[in-house]
């Protein structure tokens, strides 16, 4: 994954996600909609063949970058979640 900055300021980030697809995308933007300072959050992929996605975060009473740090670190802790739960489940059903 390599990121290019397009915009930086207050309260609006926008940015390019190389090495990435809506997968991860979506689930970004998702998890920063939960947050209540978040206006929008979004992506595009002008070509999924050819472009890589620009991802745009708009809060309000909150900096943009501190906001996606958060979420960032949130689906960090999900993903954690899932991979400790998945292999109890998949132990259990060895042992079975």
């Amino acid at each position: 994954m390599d990121i290019r900055v397009i915009e930086n300021s207050k309260y609006v980030l926008v940015t390019e996600i190389r090495g990435e697809e809506h997968s991860f995308c979506n689930l970004l933007r998702k998890t920063l909609l939960e947050e209540e300072s978040v206006d929008f959050a979004g992506y595009m992929i002008e070509h999924p063949l050819l472009a890589s996605p620009v991802f745009t975060l708009k809060t309000k009473r909150r900096q943009a970058n501190v906001v996606l740090r958060e979420g960032l670190e949130k689906m960090l802790a999900r993903t954690e979640e899932f991979r400790k739960r998945f292999h109890q489940a998949a132990s259990q059903h060895e042992t079975e």
